[in-house]
């Protein structure tokens, strides 16, 4: 799966989300939305020198970053609005005088989680029977069991292939399309188990990276006083937990060499798992997690099991207990009593990303909510915020750039006929899923309390954990979502061969109904094209339009599709000074492509469709725009706004994504049509001397 938005960096950042106040919840009215402006740009600038300073600098300087945001944007801003759209929905749901059904559960969930009062009132007591289990551990031969529990209470992410690892305790487990038969789903094992972000953070020299990990051991310590160990001992404990966190990370696949699939089609038999492992039992851990034993596993990174196995052997029941009381506070620190959010928060939120503030409570609950019963949430959201005439317009656009890139794949001289045919054919395959699901998730076997928060949130844990475990063995749904309604992203997957763009994202600045086609199709347009040409990307293209890993090129194809991509590599290398390190354009080279290419077939579907209506791209449009100008003004807008140090730093060590400034001047920098949207010249920085281009 691979993302518009940095989906991973923004979930940690999700997850330090507070409040202090109980009752307080969002205004009735929903925030203003941002939307495309002639005005916007700042006409003492120079769009030749600096494209991205020009079109958003007066919208940077006139919305700083609040203190209880690590990134601030006009993404982020749309994000504030869905949010509150969420809570007025979640609002009424919990007010409702009879309510039944999916309106219950969501109300429910909403109003346990908004009773703050009642949270701390019962600080550690609901975790307390896992906590009571994770001391009683006695012999490593019980792990296997203890850790099936552990997943099964806390909330199971959605993994993409640049996440740096599995989010989780110790390992993850679900269900994904097969490598080689993508018609069917098998069950995987992945690297996980680390507290931060990425293995980067144990492994770096640096005296930044030092300093993090010593306020790393002091954050681990201070939650296992609050939940109850002596001082002492918690000291001890963390920096045990530290060590066994840093022997996971050298065994860990290193980020660039995890987004090629090649490297993570590792089918193992069961006996084949449990030799890597001989010290964990995966008959009782599979028991324990009421999944099935398969004939056939993947495993994605071999040599981090043979590290568990080596940790297991070496690692006191001690030190385990002391891992798994911190790992389980860590992944539900934010469903319990204020002492445990704020804790969390100063470390994730403050040290990992800058933010200075906790935001308010009702904004928690409603991201929760949409987390732990995303698709019971979306549908009173989609009724009221995404009418069926924008699905319809959606599905134009989505049309106007696959044709566009139909007639992209003729043009390519390098390309042979016999690839440019599969190439075809594999776009013709592709599904377009637009908003929402055909068929809503049945959420009824979920037990939802409206005196319960965190036993609500362990429930619907394990009801998600075992509906993903349950998938594997089965054919595989093309149609099931990975993001849920309201969400501000998008995603192409490329082992079911489709393009997802969630009703959240199909809002102003992206999709404004009341807009020219220019500003749509350099907003949503770009976004369209960036899902479609991910298919083709570096790793994209490895998948045929089956979504099976297999080279559908010709040897010299594939070798001069390789040239054209290096040069992306290279020009994406770079010194970043606001992170205070250095972007690795290997592991971004994926998001480069789809940037690059995504804008490029973007435009080209915008200068058909002005063409059916008499125009062209030098047409006039509004507020003395041309339909070029327009075009290129709101993709930089969708764009605009900037990251706290902080995050700057750890999106660049464990995202694919570049910085905002980069996707927008690195990407205008290789068109020629913006050199002529903005007269500009040979010699100025946005217009490259070494233009690359592979779509």
């Amino acid at each position: 799966m691979r993302l518009l938005l940095v989906l991973a960096l923004v979930s940690l950042f999700c997850a330090t989300l507070a409040g202090q106040d109980t009752q307080s919840s969002a205004p009735t009215s929903l925030p203003k939305l941002e939307r495309f402006s002639p005005d916007q740009v700042d006409k003492s600038l120079d769009p030749c020198t600096d494209f991205f300073q020009y079109a958003c600098s007066k919208w940077n300087a006139a919305n700083p970053i609040p203190p209880d945001q690590a990134t601030w944007g006009t993404f982020n801003a749309l994000n504030i609005w869905n949010i509150a759209a969420l809570h007025n929905t979640l609002e009424a749901a919990a007010a409702a005088s009879n309510p039944g059904g999916v309106e219950k559960q969501v109300g429910d969930y909403y109003s346990a989680c908004m009773d703050e009062s009642a949270i701390n009132k019962a600080g550690i007591a609901p975790l307390q029977p896992a906590l009571d289990r994770i001391a009683g551990l006695k012999s490593k031969a019980q792990l296997p069991e203890l850790i099936a529990y552990i997943h099964q209470i806390i909330r199971p992410a959605n993994l993409t292939l640049i996440d740096a690892q599995y989010p989780g305790v110790l390992f993850g487990t679900y269900s994904t399309p097969r490598f080689d038969d993508a018609r069917m789903m098998i069950a995987a094992l992945d690297q996980s188990g680390m507290g931060m972000p990425a293995r980067e953070f144990y492994l770096k020299d640096d005296e930044k990276s030092r300093q993090i990990r010593e306020e790393y051991i002091k954050h681990i310590t201070r939650m296992l006083r609050l939940s109850g160990e002596p001082e002492a001992q918690a000291g001890e404990d963390a920096r045990a937990i530290l060590a066994m966190e840093t022997a996971l990370a050298k065994s860990a696949m290193d980020i660039v060499l995890r987004r090629d699939p090649k490297n993570l089609n590792n089918k193992m038999s069961l006996q084949q798992v449990q030799a890597l492992t001989p010290s964990f039992n995966w008959n009782q851990y599979f028991q324990a997690m009421q999944a099935q034993a398969m004939p056939e596993y993947l495993v994605l990174a071999p040599d981090f099991f043979r590290g568990v196995e080596k940790l297991i052997a070496s690692e006191s029941p001690e030190h385990w207990r002391a891992y798994l009381r911190y790992s389980t506070l860590r992944s539900l620190a934010n469903s319990l009593s204020q002492p445990f959010v704020e804790e969390n928060f100063s470390f994730f939120g403050r040290t990992l990303a800058g933010t200075q503030q906790i935001q308010p409570r009702w904004r928690r609950c409603s991201i929760y909510a949409d987390d732990d019963l995303g698709e019971a949430v979306g549908q009173a959201y989609v009724a009221k915020y995404f009418p069926p005439e924008n699905k319809e317009r959606m599905l134009q656009l989505v049309k106007a750039l696959e044709k566009a890139l139909h007639a992209d794949i003729d043009a390519q001289s390098w390309m042979a006929a016999e690839t440019k045919q599969r190439a075809h054919a594999k776009l013709a395959a592709q599904v377009d899923k637009i908003g929402y699901p055909d068929h809503w998730r049945d959420y009824s076997s979920v037990e939802i309390k409206r005196d319960d928060f965190l036993g609500n949130v362990e429930r619907a844990s394990k009801f998600e954990i075992q509906r993903r475990l349950a998938e594997a063995g089965k054919p595989t749904d093309r149609y099931l979502w990975g993001m849920t309604p309201p969400t501000v992203n998008a995603y192409e997957d490329p082992q079911t061969n489709t393009i997802n763009f969630p009703a959240g994202i199909l809002q102003p600045p992206f999709f404004d109904a009341s807009q020219i086609d220019a500003v749509n199709f350099g907003g949503i347009g770009m976004v369209i094209g960036h899902e479609i040409i991910h298919g083709y990307d570096d790793q994209g293209r490895k998948f045929d339009a089956d979504g099976n890993l297999k080279d559908w090129w010709t040897a010299a194809d594939g070798s001069a599709y390789e040239q054209r991509d290096q040069c992306i590599t290279d020009q994406y290398t770079q010194e970043v000074p606001e992170a205070g390190v250095k972007q690795n354009g290997k592991l971004s080279a994926g998001e480069d492509t789809a940037d690059n290419g995504g804008i490029h077939i973007a435009l080209s579907a915008l200068e058909n469709t002005l063409k059916a209506q008499g125009k062209n791209l030098d047409s006039p449009a509004e507020g003395g725009l041309t339909q070029l100008q327009s075009f290129f003004l709101n993709y930089a807008t969708i764009w605009c706004g900037q990251l706290r140090p902080e995050a700057s730093r750890t999106a660049v060590l464990t995202q694919g994504h570049s910085l905002n400034r980069y996707r927008v001047n690195n990407v205008v920098s290789n068109l020629s049509e913006f050199s002529h949207a903005f007269s500009c010249h040979a010699g100025q920085p946005m217009v490259r001397a070494n233009a690359c281009r592979v779509w």
